[in-house]
């Protein structure tokens, strides 16, 4: 994966970006994820984390989860 962290816009994600950034991250999940994807990004003030899984996290069901 890409280590740019610069990142040129800034604000909260339209409404198009957001269902662009729900394509990719399905085509992504679909084509490119083995059975895992560990992520970290630095965010304004904390470095943030985000785990893509083909299973659900320990002691969390599907149902908690958001669908895309």
């Amino acid at each position: 994966m890409d280590n740019d962290q610069t990142g040129t816009a800034c604000g909260s994600l339209t409404d198009d970006e957001l269902e662009h950034l729900k394509v990719l991250l399905r085509r992504f999940c679909t084509y490119d994820m083995d059975q895992f994807e560990l992520i970290k990004t630095q965010a304004p003030y904390r470095e943030a984390y985000i785990v893509m899984s083909s299973a659900p996290i320990v002691d969390t069901v599907p149902e908690q989860y958001n669908t895309i």
